[in-house]
């Protein structure tokens, strides 16, 4: 339930069911406690089915968060309530009738990384000219994917693309052949790119500019022909980018009107959250699902127009403001009731914001969206103008400290927003001096962290002895910290011996360099070191080379003896294991080589790394756009200066043809301008009870800058004066010209906020061995039997989602087969029949989902492989002579409240058995066990209890038995847990993650469980 009383729009909002509805949410006005509670009033007042349900978020983060909130607010949870982004939504579509469109089977989606190289490795196969300079044939490869991301957001395909080119073609009365000189966009500049865009472009005599004319011939020739062999190399290599889940699915429901028919009738009710941020594709998505009954459908867009700051990513906010007319009959209700600021800053957000008019709802459909606070805070806003970067971040430093101490805050309740990720970094040195912990969200930048790099110069190493900087850069580094001294020897012996630095190392060991006694023992470990690394690499994986070096070096008990000081060096190290990882599914060659030559190239494409970090808590120093949804005390705004904010407009590189633009509703205004404004206008009101706004004369180069015009149109809208003339240098705060000290600060180290049975699982194997595992993030190898394991999950789990298809298909389900091959066996369950699918379709999809990595050689890979097909035979053999089940239930997930924290997990299967009552399903792929331990029937008993616990699985059913499934030997261990073992369940369960939210990390070595523990090279308590 919410913190306060619903007010009557949003009872009004929750209560409207009769046809579509718009919900323009201003900020601070409880729009997601709108959507959670509308959803449960559906469902326990409505008595619509939580299943026919779908609510569309736009983050994961977002969708997560509905979720959660939505299960408080329900009996079961809202397990069956579809909560997703919309590219996850477009995905499972595509997952189950990809076919019917042409898609292949198991799609893998790429990031813009992933992209980037792809288009490099077929760059030769792409006539480009105009878009491939000789000098850097890779300078538009971004510029390219970018385009074509926007192309698949408009729903442009290939086809249309390229009757555009032939259009432009036709209208040309004369083409005059381009020039060879004429190769870089650069020589064009302006007047083509405003050509291209749909702009007359005449010479004096009103005629066309012919050459000009086969310039951009020559572009939109380019162009079309590459986005149309840009889509055809994905699907050749089995792969779809972001855009092309939303892209292929409307192409599916569009082409295909029975799928259409299956989704309409799985979700006849449909909300959408910030649905100010949908592209032209994702609304074309819904208005699919609302196809036919316009008028009748559950529709529910909850929006705010001045808070659509996507643009840079596709997004229209033309949508919203087209919402009325694509739907006539939908009703609008405004939330005004703001409970989160004070008055005087809705006022100034608001007497700013107007500006944007005529281009705003409020202006355009004659809404009232001036907002009121619900609240008694006396909030303030004040302006600081400083002389310099380091005089405004001190001066930032210095008000959070004292507003801290004044009012008894948490440092979460300030945070520093950003225009960009450069002028966050001006910040931080200041607030570190001051000693005030900063944490980042989404951090990057960890592959050009010294930790990485240290990585790398290992890689060079195993390449090459004689790579002297990265024998410079390792000894240097935490790894050996070579004394000063004897680098400078080692140094000195280089030149005299016009020797590799490598050579020099040795020559200390030899003594013919004189070291210190620590130098010499630093020597003789950096070579043994090294000499390991070298013969590692001739043979072993690339990820396996790199952790068998920071294993034996001790680095990696060095970061976890401090892990509070060398929390950035972890967070390095796991964003370089991840993509690692990546690498190495990705790719059939895994060498040290291979590698390198990879890494380069994402380095190239401008990969950083980033990862999720959980470690730390302090004032957030965010960009403004990753604070959307969020909230604090106080905010602060720095650099507000002409060119930094509102920042300067950067159009596309490649700007789309206006013929192919489907936005009906342009704005009047600047629409640059405008989506800085809603920028600014989103950075204020994420605050409660105050704003500290600061601009500087001196950020570095050589002129000073000029106030920004935001700080003018704030003084005029609210008729106050805020600013003051910019010091000049020198005045108020001398300038710090030493080096600031960034060092990082200890941070407190923080316990998950979810659990599950793995990790119930490994804390009671051993607590310390969790810490290492779950907080630490100390990165480990993998193993083949895990692989193996998971290989033979997926497919069984697809094999049965086949085996459902077909059979609903057959009795007139909701599900069509895709259209593959028709399947023969059958089996007769009485006077019901259950197609089967053939055993090749098993194989294949064992083939096809079969994981590559961390079998300890080719020879233990083809076992595997092998044991996995007669695994599969022998199953398929078994079921069909004692009869096929079509499973209730596959990868069925569940979650739930233990000791104040969500416990999640999912079920392997449920299978309906005769007597009506349902049968949890594990599959295990290690040794059968025919006597059961309490700890071995745990992870079974925390399904009974979950299944019990929660009324969307105890709805499929009473639990008449719970089995183990030994697919190795095709054997099953089958028990029922009493009253007595679900409550000892329970408090096993309450108790370990208890002790976790205390951080009691007890170790609790034997020499059993040290000798096959991941971390026992590492840990000081090993036996």
């Amino acid at each position: 339930m919410p913190s306060y009383p619903l007010n009557p729009s949003q009872q009004e909002a929750i209560r409207h069911t009769s046809g579509p509805l718009l919900i323009v949410a201003g900020a601070g006005t409880g729009k997601t406690t709108v959507i959670t509670e509308k959803i449960a009033y559906l469902v326990n007042e409505k008595n619509i089915p939580a299943k026919n349900i779908l609510a569309l978020a736009f983050t994961e983060k977002a969708a997560g968060e509905m979720t959660d909130r939505v299960g408080a607010l329900m009996p079961d949870g809202g397990l069956d309530i579809t909560t997703s982004t919309f590219h996850s939504l477009g995905r499972r579509i595509l997952e189950t009738h990809g076919l019917e469109v042409g898609l292949p089977n198991n799609f893998k989606v790429l990031n813009e990384i992933e992209v980037w190289l792809l288009i490099r490795q077929n760059l030769e196969k792409f006539d480009l000219d105009y878009f491939r300079p000789l000098g850097n044939p890779t300078k538009f490869i971004h510029a390219l994917i970018k385009h074509f991301s926007r192309c698949k957001d408009e729903l442009i395909t290939p086809e249309k693309y390229l009757a555009h080119a032939e259009n432009l073609k036709l209208d040309s009365d004369t083409v005059i052949p381009v020039k060879t000189g004429i190769q870089s966009p650069s020589n064009v500049g302006k007047t083509l790119d405003s050509r291209f865009r749909g702009n007359d472009n005449k010479n004096d005599s009103g005629e066309g500019d012919n050459e000009s004319d086969a310039l951009i011939q020559k572009r939109a020739n380019e162009l079309s022909s590459a986005y149309h062999l840009y889509n055809q190399i994905l699907l050749d290599n089995d792969c779809l980018d972001f855009s092309d889940l939303i892209f292929y699915t409307v192409k599916l429901l569009r082409e295909r009107p029975n799928v259409l028919k299956i989704y309409q009738n799985i979700w006849p009710v449909v909300l959408v959250d910030e649905f100010q941020d949908t592209n032209w594709a994702q609304y074309e998505l819904i208005k699919l699902l609302a196809k036919g009954r316009e008028n009748a459908m559950q529709l529910t867009v909850v929006g705010d127009d001045d808070q659509s700051i996507y643009k840079f990513r596709g997004a229209s906010v033309a949508n919203i403001l087209q919402f009325s007319a694509d739907f006539p009959k939908s009703k609008q209700i405004v939330l005004t009731e703001n409970y989160r600021s004070g008055q005087t800053i809705l006022d100034y957000a608001h007497n700013f914001i107007k500006l944007n008019d005529p281009d705003r709802l409020e202006a355009k459909l004659g809404l009232d969206k001036k907002l009121t606070s619900a609240t008694n805070k006396t909030a303030t806003v004040k302006f600081e103008t400083l002389p310099n970067a380091a005089s405004e971040g001190q001066w930032i430093a210095k008000n959070i400290l004292e507003l801290k101490k004044n009012e008894n805050l948490e440092w979460g309740d300030f945070v520093v927003l950003c225009r960009t990720h450069q002028i966050a970094e001006q910040i931080l040195p200041a607030l570190l001096r001051h000693k005030i912990p900063t944490v980042s969200g989404g951090e990057s930048g960890y592959l050009r962290a010294p930790a990485a790099l240290n990585c790398q110069a290992a890689f060079k190493l195993a390449d090459n002895y004689h790579e002297s900087p990265a024998v410079y850069r390792l000894l240097n580094s935490v790894i050996y910290d070579l004394p000063y001294e004897d680098a400078s020897k080692l140094a000195l012996f280089v030149k005299r011996k016009a020797c590799s630095l490598y050579q020099a190392v040795k020559a200390g060991q030899t003594g013919e360099v004189k070291l210190s006694e620590a130098g010499e023992k630093i020597a003789v470990k950096f070579l043994a070191d090294t000499n390991k690394l070298a013969i590692d690499a001739k043979t072993e994986p690339a990820i396996k080379v790199l952790y068998n070096f920071l294993e034996n070096s001790g680095y990696l008990k060095k970061l976890a003896d401090y892990p509070e000081k060398n929390y950035r060096d972890i967070m390095a190290l796991q964003a370089v294991f991840d993509y690692l990882e990546k690498f190495q599914a990705d790719n059939p060659d895994t060498s040290v080589a291979a590698w390198m030559r990879y890494y380069e190239f994402a380095l190239e494409a401008g990969e950083t790394g980033e990862v999720e970090a959980n470690i730390g808590e302090g004032v957030p120093v965010l960009t403004i756009h990753s604070a959307k949804g969020l909230e604090f005390e106080y905010v602060f705004i720095p650099s507000l200066v002409d060119l930094r904010f509102p920042s300067t407009n950067r159009a596309e590189a490649i700007e789309l043809p206006t013929e192919l633009i489907n936005e009906k509703t342009l704005p009047e205004g600047d629409v640059h301008l405008e989506e800085e404004r809603r920028l600014f206008y989103v950075a204020l009101t994420r605050a409660k009870s105050g704003i500290f706004l600061s601009a500087a004369k001196d950020y570095g180069g050589a002129r000073e800058k000029k106030l920004s015009r935001f700080v003018a149109e704030l003084e005029k809208t609210n008729n106050v004066k805020l600013a003051e003339q910019i010091p000049s240098k020198g005045e108020k705060i001398v300038r710090e010209i030493h080096q600031p000290n960034t060092a990082p600060l200890d941070k407190q180290l923080t316990t998950p906020e979810s659990f599950s049975f793995s990790q119930i699982s490994t804390y009671q194997t051993c607590p310390w061995q969790y810490r290492f595992k779950y907080i630490l993030h100390i990165p480990t190898l993998g193993k083949g039997v895990f692989s193996f394991g998971h290989t033979l999950h997926i497919t069984l789990q697809k094999f049965y989602e086949r085996l459902i298809a077909l059979n609903s298909a057959h009795q007139g389900g909701l599900f069509d087969a895709p259209r593959v091959t028709p399947p023969t066996p059958s089996y007769q369950e009485g006077d019901k029949t259950i197609i089967v699918p053939k055993l090749e379709e098993l194989l294949e999809l064992y083939r096809a989902n079969w994981q590559d990595d961390w079998f300890y050689s080719a020879e233990n890979k083809k076992r595997y492989r092998a044991d996995g097909e007669t695994i599969l035979k022998n199953f398929y053999k078994v079921n069909s002579e004692q009869g096929w089940t079509i499973p209730a239930g596959l990868e069925t997930g569940f979650r739930f409240k233990v000791a104040g924290a969500e416990f999640k997990g999912q079920i392997d299967r449920i299978d309906k058995l005769p007597d009506g009552k349902i049968r949890l399903i594990d599959y295990k792929t290690g040794k059968p066990k025919t006597k059961l331990a309490f700890n071995d029937k745990l992870q079974l008993l925390v399904y009974q209890w979950a299944a019990t616990s929660i009324s969307a699985l105890s709805a499929m059913g009473e639990i008449g038995t719970l089995s183990y499934f030994y697919l190795t030997d095709g054997t099953e261990v089958d028990f029922m847990g009493t009253d007595k073992d679900l409550e000892k369940t329970a408090g096993t369960v309450e108790e370990i993650i208890k002790k976790i939210q205390n951080q009691d990390f007890t170790a609790t070595p034997d020499p059993e469980t040290c000798r096959y523990c991941d971390f026992k090279d590492i840990c000081e308590f090993r036996r």
